[in-house]
């Protein structure tokens, strides 16, 4: 039976999560209506592919009329028009519409089946597709593609926990936006139902109510791939100064298959990249490793030296400019070698919070989920929601 989270009462769900960093939060409990996470699961596209096997109606999301009922949906083009959406051959009116499926009906977008509804909202001719479902189902969505099926239980559950932490964060700090998390790494990898598996649905039912609290409120329970031996501060990143998010030194990961890479990329490629990004520094000179943190040994600004002359750049936002998949963290060093940039590091992503295969080899080294989740955000607490029997 699909698990859902409920609060004592919607109004004490919003005072935990609309002050998310306010200590001595109030702590929710039961309640009758599921917490809804609203997932962008297409933005900014000229169009998607749509599939609906089933009856659905198309509703005005503005005036609540509907636009459309129909019993099935080939797979079509959805695009936006001058006056509305085009589905195939039908055409619906209006900026903001809501497709909602009928019994078990299931709609696919980009061939992928997601459950609930969605929302498709208007900008110009580009188009954003939401899919709003219940917290626990979205979490079935994310937690493979987050972590292996094949991982011990207690590592699954601790991913699960912080999954779930992380999406009520984001829950409350987007009340004012169209959506609360996207489908991407920028949140958390949501794949729909394709994505969902036995295990991690598991990890998910045998968590379900759990949270991370410090001080009694939610915070953004972060967590990456591997950290190289350091978990990273926030406050470095994202200007958030969480003593569970202060960084740990790590001696689980040791054995990740992430913890040290290497990369080497043309010259004149990493030199387009930081030009196009607003750094023209002419022809690579060198680097210089300006500022690091000296607890994990992140660099945290990096000199790039020049022909034109020397840009001195955030080394998150240097790792966004040449990519993420080649400078897999900020524990690095650079150099030229004939005509590349050579990198080598420790770690894959971030570095804040859980470090994902660090908890895979505190499990099997017999730690428990909460054991783990203490680890890696010192001085946070678990916290159960009361649920109804």
């Amino acid at each position: 039976m699909r698990t859902r989270l409920y609060f004592l009462t919607i109004c004490a769900a919003i005072s935990v999560i609309i002050s998310p960093y306010r200590s001595g939060a109030q702590e929710p409990g039961a309640a009758n209506n599921p917490i809804r996470v609203r997932v962008a699961v297409v933005k900014g596209a000229d169009s998607a592919k749509i599939f609906i096997a089933g009856n659905f109606r198309i509703i005005d999301h503005l005036s609540g009329s509907t636009l459309l009922e129909e019993k099935y949906l080939p797979e079509t083009d959805l695009v936006a028009t001058g006056a509305g959406f085009k589905l195939g051959e039908k055409e619906v009116s209006g900026n903001v519409i809501s497709v909602e499926p009928v019994g078990g009906t299931r709609i696919y977008i980009n061939e992928r089946v997601f459950r609930g509804g969605i929302k498709v909202i208007k900008d110009e001719k580009k188009l954003t597709v939401i899919n709003a479902l219940d917290l626990e189902e979205y979490l079935y969505g994310v937690m493979r593609n987050e972590v292996s099926t094949w991982w011990p239980m207690e590592a699954l559950k601790a991913q699960a926990i912080a999954a779930r932490t992380y999406a009520l964060n984001q829950v409350a700090e987007s009340r004012r936006r169209d959506y609360d998390v996207m489908a991407d790494v920028s949140s958390q990898v949501y794949g729909g139902i394709f994505s969902e598996k036995w295990r991690t649905n598991r990890a998910v039912d045998e968590t379900k109510g759990k949270i991370l609290t410090y001080k009694g409120a939610i915070f953004p329970a972060f967590f990456h791939a591997t950290c190289g031996g350091s978990t990273f501060d926030a406050a470095y990143l994202w200007n958030i100064d969480l003593p569970p998010l202060k960084g740990v030194k790590c001696r689980w990961c040791g054995k990740s298959p992430h913890f040290y890479w290497e990369r080497w990329i043309p010259v004149r490629e990493s030199e387009g990249k930081l030009a196009a990004a607003g750094y023209p520094v002419g022809d690579m000179i060198g680097f210089e490793a300006v500022k690091r943190d000296p607890f994990s040994a992140r660099i945290l600004e990096l000199k790039v030296k020049g022909s034109k002359g020397d840009a001195a750049i955030l080394a998150k936002d240097f790792r966004r400019i040449i990519g993420a998949d080649i400078v897999r963290s900020t524990n690095f060093k650079v150099t030229l070698v004939g005509g590349y940039v050579a990198f080598e590091g420790l770690g894959w992503g971030h570095g804040v919070g859980l470090c994902q295969w660090g908890a895979y080899y505190m499990s099997r080294a017999g730690k428990t989920a909460a054991e783990i989740l203490e680890f890696y955000y010192p001085g946070s607490k678990i916290t159960l929601k009361d649920r109804p029997s």
